[in-house]
């Protein structure tokens, strides 16, 4: 995952401030083909917004295990890498929220389409 769209705008940002987020106002699934392997991948689209007034869209790419309960208002954002337990290539990444258990999925990647203050 490359936090450098992010990072321009705020240098110290580390995984664990996706908690900065507290809202989806966005969300997109989507099938998509890898033109290598013919293979269908499953890919979830987020954008979220902080109460600092920022804006972000997320591409979670081959997505798994996905479930999604709620409204869309949720307490943090979470995104772990799970490579150091040594999970599979396409359970890379842990994505949920704290409390409410609203949204938990995992993936194989992560993509950080934009981010802005608004």
């Amino acid at each position: 995952m490359n936090l450098n769209k992010i990072k321009s705008i705020l240098p110290d940002f580390q995984m664990s401030h996706f908690n900065m987020f507290d809202t989806i106002i966005f969300l997109k699934w989507e099938t998509t083909l890898d033109n290598n392997s013919w293979e269908e991948h499953t890919n979830l689209i987020l954008g979220m917004t902080s109460p600092d007034n920022y804006k972000i869209f997320i591409e979670f790419v081959d997505v798994n295990s996905w479930r999604f309960h709620g409204s869309g208002k949720i307490s943090g954002f979470y995104i772990k890498d799970m490579t150091v337990r040594g999970y599979e290539n396409n359970s890379k990444y842990e994505v949920g929220d704290y409390e409410e258990n609203e949204i938990d999925f995992y993936c194989s990647d992560v993509i950080i389409k934009s981010f802005e203050r608004q």
